[in-house]
């Protein structure tokens, strides 16, 4: 029996299927690469913004830190830093607003941790941050939006999505939500300690003057980024058998080559 044979110009099957197929992926190709959202892009576009490196503030030979500094907010039992909590690549070249906080290993200081020490009014004085005195922490301009460090009471739909403590953000608020407080250590002379200048690497509670409630690192919870493994940033206040806080609320304020 003949076997039926073609020409190779002979188009066989479901060809204009295919070749319909290869225009919509070349074109897809196209829009993502004109918009951005190719994934090499936005590595890149992180890469280049929201990872680049950043200078900290000198420390100075008396320790104290001022109002104005940039420092990290590291939390000494892991040595993690308070940073932006972005859970995918993205196109922007900026935070976006509201961003949720994380702990993380990466240490270097780049937009995603570095946080200014602001007044309340908004100025920047060139005075002594103090224990007991209000303030806010503020990412830098341009890539990290001048974002507030911002917390509130738990709600059954509002909260830390593992310890269901009140959540932690960066927000543009500028409402009593993002007020804080360098409480001492030690709650034997915590109220001696009122008044004094705050000494950067001293261990410290940062305290948050809404809910009174203590900025913990939980450790126990952590969640994948595509910069690592990072831990659950909440604020509550965790006690111990003498009522002294944990170690989940330990933080220290670093500034200059200090880590």
């Amino acid at each position: 029996m003949a076997t039926r044979t073609y020409n190779p110009a002979v188009r066989v099957g479901n060809w204009i299927e295919d070749v319909q197929l290869e225009e919509d992926i070349i074109k897809d190709f196209q829009e993502r690469k004109e918009s951005g959202n190719l994934l090499i892009q936005k590595t890149q576009n992180v890469m280049t913004n929201i990872l680049r490196e950043e200078s900290l503030s000198e420390l100075r030979e008396n320790g104290e830190l001022m109002f104005g500094d940039r420092v990290n907010l590291q939390h000494i039992a892991t040595g993690a830093v308070l940073s932006a909590k972005i859970s995918t690549l993205q196109a922007s070249s900026e935070l976006k607003n509201p961003c949720d906080v994380s702990a993380s290993q990466m240490t270097g200081p780049c937009p995603r941790n570095v946080f200014q020490i602001c007044s309340v009014d908004g100025e920047v004085p060139k005075r002594p941050l103090c224990y007991g005195q209000k303030f806010v922490l503020r990412t830098l301009p341009g890539p990290g939006s001048e974002l507030n460090l911002w917390s509130d009471r738990a709600t059954f739909i509002k909260c830390a999505p593992k310890s269901r403590h009140p959540m932690v953000q960066l927000s543009s608020d500028s409402s009593w939500n993002v007020v804080w407080q360098v409480l001492c250590r030690n709650p034997l002379v915590r109220m001696e300690m009122e008044g004094r200048p705050v000494q950067a690497g001293e261990p410290v509670i940062l305290n948050h003057c809404n809910t009174n409630q203590n900025l913990a690192c939980m450790s126990q919870f952590k969640n994948r980024t595509p910069y690592g493994s990072d831990m659950e940033v909440c604020c509550k206040t965790l006690l111990d058998s003498h009522k002294a806080e944990t170690q989940e609320n330990i933080w220290r304020l670093v500034a200059g080559s200090e880590q």
